[in-house]
């Protein structure tokens, strides 16, 4: 039969244990909060690049489309 004392004592290291994982479970939440952040950052820096490369097409093919229009000038104003 158990004494009182150990049983106190087994009661002291189940608290010990669960504090423990008290504490684990508070730094896993922390770094989950952090890692969260850092997805969402990233993910509103490829939405800015996206955009940014979207932006960088329209422009070249504005360019192409002004290139193309002064050739197509050129090749209709040469003397044969």
């Amino acid at each position: 039969m158990l004494d009182i004392e150990t049983i106190i004592e087994q009661f002291e290291r189940i608290e010990q244990k669960i504090e423990h994982v008290v504490q684990a479970r508070k730094q896993l939440q922390k770094e989950n909060e952090d890692l969260n952040n850092r997805i969402e950052q990233l993910e509103n820096l490829i939405q800015e690049k996206a955009e940014a490369e979207k932006k960088n097409e329209e422009l070249a093919a504005l360019v192409r489309t002004k290139i193309d229009s002064l050739i197509g000038r050129l090749e209709g104003n040469t003397v044969e």
